[in-house]
């Protein structure tokens, strides 16, 4: 009892020192479940599929590349110098968060197309392309670049105090996950469950970690002492 009570109490303080983040997170979720409810994917991807320019194919191109795997262990290395703690509870967090992302991705929905080869098979709708973007074919559920970009921006939002860049973070994390509809490699479907995935494992290995007693978790790599 004494053990759920405490577990309770650590997601209500996570919950709460991180509320700019996840509230505004939890209506987009709300938001993305409305629209798959009264829409079909194919209609929510050729809405946003129309809304494109040269600007936003520039963009898009590049900052999709913020939910490449590369970008976790950059900070993974980066929090290293900070704190055991930390950086160890990002990287426990998203390597689990990977690991049942390509669980379902190459196992369990293996054969799932993403948007490019869809329509080419069952739609009359032309996508509008990026050039010198590689699209994938299967594997669209569910999207790893937004499971990535939830792990990399919301274990920021954690680590700041400042309220402002906490909102930041997350329209940064969305807006490397909307990237990925953008491009036509993932439907909104993918990035819904994507996001969630990465946002659940990182709240809860911080708070997994924050239990830990070890002095040495408080060190860094600059302060070994």
């Amino acid at each position: 009892m004494f053990a759920f009570t405490n577990l309770m109490n650590s997601i209500k303080k996570q919950f709460n020192e991180n509320k700019y983040f996840l509230i505004p997170y939890i209506l987009l979720i709300l938001v993305s479940i409305v629209l798959l409810l009264i829409y079909s994917k194919t209609e929510l991807h050729i809405a946003s599929n129309t809304a494109n320019n040269n600007f936003f194919d520039y963009f898009f191109k590049y900052a999709t590349l913020l939910g490449d795997g590369a970008v976790i262990a950059v900070l993974f290395i980066a929090l290293l110098f900070f704190s055991y703690r930390n950086a160890f509870a990002f990287l426990t967090g998203s390597l689990l968060a990977s690991l049942i992302v390509n669980v379902m991705k190459k196992l369990i929905f293996h054969d799932m197309y993403r948007p490019s080869k869809y329509f080419e098979l069952f739609e009359t709708y032309k996508l509008h392309l990026v050039e010198g973007v590689k699209l994938h074919q299967l594997q669209s559920f569910p999207s790893g670049h937004s499971a990535t970009a939830f792990n990399v921006f919301f274990t920021l939002a954690i680590l700041v105090k400042n309220n402002a860049l906490k909102f930041v973070f997350l329209v940064l994390a969305y807006i490397v996950a909307y990237s990925r509809i953008y491009l036509s490699q993932h439907f909104l479907i993918d990035i819904t469950v994507g996001s969630f995935i990465g946002v659940v494992f990182i709240f809860f290995s911080f708070i997994w970690f924050s239990n830990f007693k070890s002095p040495w978790l408080n060190r860094s790599v600059l302060n070994r002492k």
